[in-house]
């Protein structure tokens, strides 16, 4: 055992520092955006008039629902974010699995290599908690200057108490562990199974089955929901319904992303004109959870997107109060795409980069055997655009299905379409953007001598 573990930093390190940088990024990013959202939310929460101060002004009677839209945006935001945190975990051990394999050869046991393997994510995990709370401490006085139409938050609102903050980062690392944990299904195979990467794909129906029972399901509350529950005591138990049934729709959007990413790659790797989509399409095929992860961030930004544009339906404001809520809900909405927008930037250069060092070996054989360079940067690019295709479509027919529920009909306004149009464009380019921080690596791995 102990040499085990004086030979464990050794083996878990010698990817080079970019493959640890890498998921230290990640969990710093998580660990900003849920306590800057958790410390908003609970902002507008602090502001709710007490039973004896009766909503005498605009502000106090507009708080409620201020409250509704705070709790929306976190409900959207902080489960992507430690979502976020728990594929860093993936994807640190996804790189490592012949190094722990290696270390089952030396001698290690599958407990003793499991123990080593979760304690390294739980190290990197603290580090980029640790780091993500200082960002967050960093931006917060900036948010101080946001104008929401209501009494500017000060610094001390917005920030967390302090007893939170060692609750977030037990709470960030034990995630962290936890998926690690459960990741080591893949990584305990034996050193031959690891190096023959013997691990057949498959997606099941099921997922698809269990989106569309929620979808109809939240369609049938709209309709009837209201009825049932009545307009005096129930009102704000439909909304919280409504609120968490939207939650499960966009939730459920990364469990059947995948399903789709695989039927779409096995589809096209059968009929591709040129070589590089076949490999690319190939890729996706044997790995469509990895292939789906790169792009969860930028689709859940086009749902918000989505969700944003529901505003311009609303019409000009007739007195003060629906003034002071069109400006709140107008800078709450921008500030949660712009959140939605980093986690992301962060996600998908992450992600992507992560996967090129994934699949240097491969890179380096290809080349070997023939491909030149320029072919390998197109069956990258195919691997990549694929599902981002894919992911417009299913944000794009998501928002518009909750927002024609919502509103009983679809918005006409185009300006609306034009909106959404530039957010689509804005993920493009993202994707672009990650592509070309990626593609050095392309050609430095396919080039590297054995």
């Amino acid at each position: 055992m102990n040499a085990l573990l004086s030979t464990a930093p050794l083996l878990l390190r010698r990817r080079g520092a970019l493959a640890d940088i890498l998921p230290v990024i990640a969990f710093a990013a998580a660990t900003a955006i849920t306590a800057t959202v958790v410390g908003g939310a609970a902002a507008f929460v602090g502001r709710l008039p007490t039973e004896s101060a009766a909503s005498t002004t605009g502000e106090a009677s507009l708080m409620p629902f201020l409250v509704i839209c705070a709790l929306i945006a976190s409900v959207l935001l902080v489960p992507s974010a430690v979502g976020l945190g728990g594929s860093a975990a993936r994807l640190s051990l996804a790189r490592r699995e012949k190094d722990l394999a290696t270390m089952r050869l030396v001698g290690g046991t599958s407990g003793q290599v499991g123990s080593v393997a979760v304690l390294d994510v739980t190290a990197q995990a603290l580090l980029g908690a640790l780091l993500g709370l200082g960002a967050h401490v960093a931006v917060t006085p900036a948010l101080t200057q946001l104008d929401f139409g209501i009494t500017p938050f000060t610094l001390s609102d917005l920030l967390m108490p302090w007893w939170a903050y060692p609750l977030l980062v037990i709470a960030l690392v034990l995630i962290a562990a936890g998926s690690a944990t459960v990741s080591l299904a893949g990584v305990v195979l034996s050193p031959l199974g690891v190096a023959r990467d013997s691990r057949v794909v498959r997606m099941s129906v099921l997922r698809l089955i269990v989106w569309a029972a929620i979808i109809v399901g939240f369609i049938i509350f709209m309709q009837v929901g209201g009825m049932v529950l009545g307009d005096a005591g129930g009102g704000m138990l439909a909304i919280a319904i409504m609120v968490l049934f939207v939650a499960a729709i966009v939730a459920g959007i990364n469990i059947v992303g995948p399903f789709f990413v695989w039927i779409t790659a096995r589809a096209l790797a059968k009929i591709a004109p040129t070589p590089s989509l076949m490999v690319g399409a190939r890729r996706l095929a044997g790995d469509p959870r990895a292939g789906w992860r790169a792009v969860s961030g930028i689709t859940f930004a086009l749902v918000i997107a989505g969700f944003l544009t529901m505003m311009a339906t609303m019409g000009e404001a007739s007195n003060p109060e629906e003034t002071m809520m069109f400006t709140a809900m107008n800078t709450g909405g921008l500030l949660t795409l712009g959140i939605a927008a980093v986690l992301a930037a962060v996600s998908t250069g992450v992600v992507q980069t992560a996967r090129v060092i994934d699949q240097a070996p491969r890179l380096r054989a290809q080349h070997i055997a023939g491909a030149e360079v320029g072919q390998l940067h197109w069956a990258r690019l195919a691997e990549i655009t694929i599902p981002v295709g894919l992911s417009s479509i299913i944000a794009t027919g998501t928002a518009l299905l909750v927002l024609t529920t919502v509103l009983g009909g679809a918005p006409s306004d185009p300006m609306m379409a034009v909106q959404f149009l530039a957010s689509v464009l804005g993920a493009y380019a993202l994707v672009i953007l990650a592509v070309l921080v990626g593609s050095p690596l392309v050609k430095r791995y396919a080039m590297r001598a054995a």
